[in-house]
């Protein structure tokens, strides 16, 4: 009895231990298995001593398996421990002894943390004993072992108590386990496809991310920041351990979390009834809130499945929302009844009611209502902006050079920014698939310290105006061709041909490097828009190495790098290589070509096209020359020309008639074989003189 004033039951604890002891040895094992274990037997292993981050880290072999554990076993003795709520004749067992409801709970809760959080303690023994008392190829310390223990045993509690929780709002034990897993994967699941949905139907928005970028013995590690991805334990633990260790902060929020859990599973359960048991929801007042969760997740996933590119159409998707509602519905009422047999008129009535609130919850964010489509900054309230292809990575310290406070920037930003709003209102300038398009993601910093961001996608002509201003601008040629990497640090500049890598060039000389950066950046920011927007074949393609980066001494020789095309427009750049005596190891000229032929590409007589497939240049080629013969040029002066005006091989569904497909064979300089590469000409790029030289196309 002296127990049972202690708010416990000492023999229900012995009873349950005795009962559920397998799990704790289950957990022990696990937890032996992939943390000590690994370290042990890799004992001889002739490689230098690595430092281990965290006992979390991926140089341990056993950590997605660490991790899988640590996501079950809680949840098995949450759903094991509370079985006797869950089955009638234990129910009725445990609920008629002289036991109060808080002596029961309280002695379940207690026989689950000993059987979960002493493997976890005895592992943590087990592997400071084995460090300290054997060389190890692996550098940790008795803090990181001691950090280890806490996040896990703060993780088991959590999931213990919120599995527990579960168990005393539901009456089935596999519906408990469902609930849980499904519960903790839910702020991902809604956060994704939430945000699917409104980029698809809401013009203009973009999911932010917070992007936070580590460099790790060389390799670099992308987790997001966002609040509501890290409100899923699942995903926290199982794609950002241990690039992303848990903070005290986080530790004491999933705690407190944790003490909530018990708080409600004591309420909850002290008003429970017995007879509860083998029902899917024990409180009718949870019911209509598990109903509207799964109809709401039904109609997000069948609205997602029938918007793909199989089934495009408006249509089509509201087909998915209605199914989704239909089926959720069923589905969720036969969970409840225990019965396929729910057809009867209220069941219909509520169906229609449940169906129309979950229609408004996904309607009103994308209507007119809140005012999300129309919404730009006056001019005076933004104080800075960034305008790119890509969103900005958060976290990176550079990216704050992408922002520019120019007000004649800002300015003709709102302009193409108010344009774009109102031929979208207005039903104007829809995509096509004839049209080019082109994309942006705009950043406002406000004055108020607030971010707003906007994407969209839209035919390029019809905003060419709008469009000039923006992109001409050095603010705009900074970012999308990251020009902040030009600062006069290159440690080696290659410079190779796109159609042979043997002919390159390598500058190391710290005079040249710097030399040859200042008139590439002149190039670039003297670039016009059309000259930006052509599609022509470049000279040759430029790579610069910058020496290791000041902001992380573990950044990747990858990430330093930085690419340009060097297109003929670049003259000046063209001619201070001629000067150096570079550019005629690079450029390809009519002397240097074995062989050119020409086929027409005939649209009428290609594959239906498809969206997602790739039909590689020399199978098209070959394809077109078993209908029509290949035409041999062979004089030099037309091959210049074939040089000259070539373009990269695109093949679109709205490839322009009269097009051309050209194989050139390149002499090698140094390999045996000739390089062959497969290039377009349209009619505009045709002089007459090529254009004699070919057949007329069909």
């Amino acid at each position: 009895m002296t127990s049972n004033r202690f708010f416990c039951s000492g023999g229900v604890i012995r009873q349950c231990l005795r009962q559920h002891g397998w799990i704790g040895l289950l957990y022990l094992a696990g937890l032996l298995f992939t943390v000590p274990l690994p370290l042990f037997v890799s004992i001889g292993d002739e490689q230098p001593q690595v430092v281990l981050k965290s006992l979390f880290d991926s140089t341990n072999s056993g950590n997605e398996l660490q991790k899988l554990i640590l996501m079950t076993v809680p949840v098995l003795a949450g759903v094991m421990l509370l079985r006797f709520v869950q089955r009638q004749g234990p129910s009725d067992l445990y609920h008629s002894l002289p036991l109060r409801r808080e002596h029961l709970l309280t002695a379940h809760f207690i026989s689950g943390l000993i059987l979960l959080l002493v493997p976890v303690w005895l592992t943590a023994g087990v592997t400071a004993w084995v460090n300290t008392s054997i060389e190890l190829p692996y550098i940790f310390h008795i803090n990181d072992i001691g950090s280890w223990a806490l996040v896990v045993s703060v993780l088991t509690i959590f999931l213990f108590t919120f599995t527990v929780f579960v168990g005393t709002c539901v009456g089935q034990s596999l519906l408990q386990t469902v609930v849980v897993y499904v519960l903790l994967l839910l702020p991902q699941f809604l956060f994704m496809m939430m945000g699917r949905f409104l980029e698809r139907n809401l013009y203009g928005y973009v999911r932010v991310r917070e992007t936070v970028v580590q460099y790790i013995n060389g390799s670099e590690f992308r987790s997001n920041n966002n609040v509501w991805e890290n409100l899923s334990p699942f995903v926290r633990i199982m794609e950002n351990l241990p690039q992303r260790a848990f903070s005290y902060i986080e530790l004491l929020a999933y705690l407190g979390i944790s003490l909530l859990f018990v708080a409600l599973s004591y309420g909850l359960y002290r008003k429970r009834l017995v007879e509860k048991a083998t029902q899917a929801i024990a409180f009718p007042f949870l019911q209509p809130l598990f109903k509207a969760g799964v109809i709401l997740c039904a109609m997000l996933v069948l609205g997602d499945y029938f918007y793909n590119p199989g089934t495009r159409g408006v249509n089509w998707s509201i087909f998915g929302y209605t199914l989704g509602a239909i089926l959720g519905y069923i589905v969720v009422e036969m969970v409840i009844r225990k019965t396929w047999q729910i057809v009867r008129v209220r069941a219909l009535v509520e169906m229609v009611v449940y169906g129309v609130i979950m229609g408004l919850v996904l309607y009103i964010p994308i209507s007119g209502w809140l005012g999300y489509e129309g919404r730009i900054p006056t001019a005076h309230s933004v104080e800075k902006v960034y305008v790119g292809q890509e969103e900005p990575l958060g976290g990176d310290a550079q990216t704050e050079a992408y922002y520019s406070q120019d007000r004649a920037y800002i300015a003709s930003v709102l302009n193409l920014h108010r344009e774009l709003v109102r031929a979208h209102a207005a039903g104007e300038k829809t995509l096509s698939k004839n049209l080019a398009v082109e994309s942006a993601v705009i950043v406002y910093r406000l004055d108020d310290g607030s971010t707003m961001t906007r994407r969209y996608t839209f035919p390029e002509k019809p905003f060419q105006t709008e469009l000039t201003k923006v992109m001409e601008a050095e603010p705009y040629k900074t970012v999308r061709y990251k020009l902040d990497k030009l600062q006069g640090r290159a440690e080696t500049i290659n410079i190779e041909s796109l159609d042979d890598n043997e002919r390159r060039v390598v500058l190391t000389n710290p005079k040249e490097t710097r030399e040859f950066e200042a008139v590439l950046r002149e190039e670039v920011l003297n670039m016009s828009y059309s000259e930006m927007q052509s599609d022509r074949y470049p000279l040759g393609r430029v790579s610069v190495t910058n020496k290791e980066s000041y902001f992380t001494n573990d950044e990747p020789k990858w990430n330093r790098e930085i690419s340009f095309d060097w297109p003929a427009s670049y003259h000046k750049l063209t001619e201070w290589l001629e000067q150096k005596g570079y550019a005629d190891k690079v450029i390809i000229d009519s002397k240097d070509i074995f062989s050119i032929r020409a086929v027409p590409i005939i649209t009428e007589e290609l594959e239906p096209y498809q969206p997602n497939q790739y039909i590689e240049d020399y199978k098209l080629f070959r394809s077109i020359q078993q209908k029509h013969k290949a035409t041999t040029i062979t004089d030099p002066k037309l091959w210049s020309t074939v040089l000259e005006k070539r373009r990269p091989y695109n093949l679109t569904p709205n490839i322009e008639k009269g097009t051309y497909m050209f194989q050139v064979k390149i002499k090698p300089l140094y390999s045996s074989d000739a390089h062959t590469g497969y290039y377009l000409l349209t009619p505009k790029d045709m002089t007459p003189e090529l254009a004699k030289a070919l057949p007329a196309v069909p």
